[in-house]
């Protein structure tokens, strides 16, 4: 019995350290198990493993399908346990459920949107257009003089266009007065006069105070845009304005050339003048329409000729112009269609140099890359933004014609 106790005490010691030195095979990470750290305490199921209470989940955890899944909205945790129909969370007591705490089924799909049908009336973001609390009868009034014409008192029909241009940026305003067609005559007139209009001393010329007005009343306000845009037809078809008898479809878009705004005034005061005009056709493209007229009608070749004068004094108008094209016919954030222009072929410098073809649609390029230079326009300069515009809707053309050509 002695021998035998000593023989087992022999085994149990010589066996200690051999199983001290064998590795704890719970030191080793499992398969299914996520770990970040060598800290084996802070490793977790690759798969989820719910209970009856709510867990953290880690987001690269797996989740099975059907669990209760919630966001603890004081941790910003989202949390999961087993699913019970109808149990209510009695962590959510005194909550306002539907506010605070969102809770997700898993297997939830993204609700499908609405489908708009047919003939819908387009969202209107502006909603229900209110009249201002004030402004009401001096509005009544100045639209009453403009429709009425200059007459013998040149100073009412001045102070009469000075009270809408103040007025004309309010929303409910502009689409009363894109409403008038009549109105909208008599603007559209004053401001492709083909020199400048008498005005009372000190006043703004009328010209220049009609662009305003008509900017004021279409820029950032589609409703008044197509209140205007529905006469545009018969307004370019059948006006014809008083003292000229030229038809607007002539006259209007090349008001804003030089040559048309520079007799009996300086270059500084014609520039103010184009500025104005300039503004007021970006603001009437806004429309699909009235930009397709624009470019049939030959707009283009009169913008492009505000680019020709070499004065500093132009220097504004011809940023101004620079930024109309840039922004109707390259930024697509802006509703430009790419391809709308250019749509003729670009000249050599040779021929853009003449006299003759100096104003061409294919001498945009030679007369913005002429201004970047001797500006020496910088990386956000519209010059050197719509050169590089211009060269790659060239590339374009040319790509076009070789696929053709195949």
């Amino acid at each position: 019995m002695v021998v035998a106790m000593m023989v087992a005490l022999i085994v149990c010691i010589f066996s200690t350290p051999s199983a001290a030195q064998e590795p704890n095979s719970s030191d080793e990470p499992k398969p299914d198990l996520i770990c970040h750290t060598s800290n084996p305490d802070e490793c977790y199921p690759r798969i989820f493993q719910p209970t009856d209470e709510f867990q953290i989940v880690h987001e690269d955890q797996e989740l099975p399908a059907g669990l209760h899944i919630r966001l603890n909205i004081w941790t910003g945790q989202k949390e999961a346990k087993v699913n019970v129909p109808g149990e209510a969370d009695a962590s959510l007591e005194g909550l306002p459920v539907g506010q605070d705490v969102v809770e997700v089924d898993a297997e939830a799909q993204p609700e499908a949107r609405p489908e708009i049908p047919p003939g819908a009336p387009k969202y209107e973001p502006f909603g229900k257009i209110m009249e201002p609390p004030s402004g009401s009868a001096e509005f009544a009034e100045g639209l009453r003089a403009l429709k009425a014409g200059v007459g013998e008192d040149g100073r009412a029909f001045d102070d009469a266009l000075e009270v809408l241009d103040d007025l004309a940026h309010d929303i409910y305003y502009g689409v009363k007065i894109a409403e008038d067609t009549e109105a909208v005559e008599s603007l559209l007139c004053l401001m492709s006069g083909q020199s400048a209009p008498a005005t009372a001393d000190g006043a703004v010329p009328r010209d220049r105070q009609a662009a305003q007005i008509l900017a004021s009343a279409v820029q950032h306000n589609p409703v008044a845009l197509r209140a205007l845009v529905a006469a545009w037809p018969r307004l370019l078809a059948e006006s014809r304005c008083p003292g000229t008898g030229e038809p607007l479809r002539l006259s209007l878009y090349s008001s804003v050339e030089p040559s048309r705004n520079g007799e009996g005034a300086g270059a500084e005061q014609a520039a103010a003048r184009v500025r104005s005009k300039v503004s007021a056709i970006k603001a009437l493209l806004g429309d699909d329409f009235v930009r397709t007229n624009f470019l049939r009608g030959g707009g283009m070749a009169s913008l492009l000729k505000v680019l020709v004068p070499e004065d500093e004094a132009w220097a504004g108008a011809q940023q101004r112009v620079g930024q109309l094209v840039l922004d109707t016919f390259f930024d697509e954030g802006m509703g430009a269609a790419p391809g709308d222009w250019p749509r003729l072929s670009k000249l050599t410098d040779e021929q853009c140099q003449t006299e003759e073809d100096g104003t061409a649609e294919g001498c945009w390029d030679y007369h913005v890359a002429r201004i970047m230079k001797l500006s020496k326009a910088g990386e956000e300069d519209w010059s050197r933004l719509l050169h590089e515009r211009l060269a790659a809707a060239r590339k374009e053309q040319s790509n076009g014609r070789t696929h053709e050509d195949l």
